[in-house]
């Protein structure tokens, strides 16, 4: 996993640093790539920074921990917006157990 360096004077990059597992991951898709490929501004960007993780041995890995530590930014072939509504979709199943129906 690559480690995010700011790109604005303000933006710290990420809160929790990357678990050296996955950051020292030899195999890793992103080993080289440039950061702010992962930070894109439009549609295509997204589709570029997923190409790279497609295939990813910590893909998995990836993902969940942007997801548990709230990272902005394509992790895992994700972005944060997918990821909350996964962490949501989680959440709800086991907070709101399906319940039988039962006909009236």
């Amino acid at each position: 996993m690559v480690e995010r360096s700011p790109v604005f004077d303000d933006d710290p990059g990420p809160t929790v640093p990357v678990p050296v597992g996955l950051s020292s991951h030899p195999g890793r898709h992103c080993l080289g790539v440039d950061t702010e490929v992962f930070f894109p501004f439009s549609e295509l960007g997204v589709l570029q920074a997923r190409l790279v993780c497609t295939g990813c041995p910590v893909r998995v890995a990836c993902r969940e921990w942007a997801t548990a530590t709230g990272q902005y930014g394509i992790w895992g072939g994700t972005t944060r917006e997918e990821r909350t509504a996964q962490r949501h979709a989680e959440v709800s199943a086991v907070v709101e157990p399906t319940r039988p129906v039962v006909a009236a």
